[in-house]
């Protein structure tokens, strides 16, 4: 049927009604078309550290006392979700944006994040990447008039009280892998402290380790969404967490996070909460204790950080001079009178000992 333009009681009715359907639209399209994950508790804590679920991606907003750094963003298709759950817990102005490295997962989200927020400082590492995400982020930056600053080890910068070291990357020339020039900061509040690595793989975290970085926290965010081309055995026993949190997709095409980590990680008595598993997770820190919070069904769980959750157990054969971890089967099939405990990997190196190839301490 015509309908003339401007005419009559049903093409008014036929407007409106294509206008409620447009305005429907518009609403699920600003959030991404994904749930915003926002979790109802009342957080009490001198540092409170969301883990934003973005699927196979990383989002972490840290808040102290009213002030805000954001850790990455996640894919581009999340930008809408990450932007409304900071809406949602009252930020508004972000002190500093830290882009860990330029691959999409980390930095797609960015670019809205800068334009709707007020954003005071822009952390990250120069490399030649040019791809049309990582240069919208840098121009946003730009447009948007945001203090560049290029990450330097050991510079530390203050939010609230609270404060956060760079401890990574030492080198500047890992070719296209750029994963390895990923920002590695530790953030610290009284007691406690988080160590989060974006994707630094092997390389860098020896780098790390062969330069003396004081590597020791409480939290990792496990780097690389739990990937074995990170998280060297080496690496977690420099960190030594208590807890671990894995950002990754559900069923992710990468296997992530894979097999030999969640192991090492058991190994080390190290608790791990992930967000494939539990969406969006915030861990709260008193200066002397940290809390994670995550939903389960209906509900609001609560975990405390278990002060003995780290111990490990080193054994070794006085004929090999090598050590294991306790499970290890050459461990069990030592005869008990040659077999010797340490109390710290470092404890087994330091009276010459060499860690076992199969189980890798």
């Amino acid at each position: 049927m015509y309908i003339p333009f401007g005419g009559g009681i049903l093409y008014r009715k036929i407007t409106a009604f294509l206008l409620i359907i447009t305005t429907l639209l518009t609403l699920c399209s600003c959030f991404g078309g994904e749930e915003i994950h926002k979790l109802d508790v009342e957080l009490t804590g001198d540092l409170n550290v969301h883990f934003i679920d973005v699927g196979q991606g990383d989002c972490t907003l840290l808040e102290s006392d009213g002030k805000f750094v954001l850790i990455d963003a996640g894919e581009k298709e999340y930008e809408n979700t990450v932007c409304a759950y900071l809406k949602e817990n009252g930020v508004k102005t972000i002190d500093y944006v830290i882009a860990t490295h330029p691959h999409s997962d980390h930095c797609g989200g960015l670019t809205m994040v800068i334009d709707t927020f007020d954003c005071k400082n822009f952390i990250t590492v120069e490399t030649d990447q040019r791809t049309n995400v990582w240069m919208s982020v840098l121009r946003a930056v730009d447009k948007n008039d945001v203090n560049y600053i290029d990450a330097k080890v050991s510079d530390t910068y203050t939010f609230g009280e609270s404060q956060f070291e760079i401890m990574g990357p030492y080198g500047n020339d890992y070719g296209d892998n750029y994963n390895n020039y990923s920002v590695v900061i530790k953030a610290s509040c009284g007691d406690t402290s988080f160590l989060f690595t974006g994707d630094a793989e092997a390389l860098a975290e020896s780098e790390m380790i062969e330069n003396g970085a004081e590597l020791e926290a409480d939290v990792l965010k496990v780097g690389h969404h739990g990937s074995s081309t990170s998280n060297s055995n080496a690496f977690l026993s420099a960190v030594r967490p208590k807890c671990a949190v894995i950002s990754c997709g559900k069923d992710n095409e990468y296997g992530h996070p894979h097999k030999e980590i969640l192991n090492a990680l058991k190994r080390r008595g190290t608790t791990v909460f992930r967000t494939d598993e539990l969406s969006t997770i915030i861990a709260s820190s008193d200066k002397k204790q940290v809390r994670f919070y995550y939903k389960t069904t209906d509900k609001i769980s609560e975990q405390v950080m278990s002060d003995n959750s780290n111990k490990i157990s080193y054994v070794g054969n006085k004929n090999s001079k090598k050590f294991h971890f306790a499970d290890c089967d050459g461990a069990k099939s030592m005869n008990k009178s040659n077999k010797v405990e340490f109390d710290s990997r470092e404890d087994a190196v330091s009276k010459g000992y060499t860690p076992c190839k199969t189980c890798k301490p």
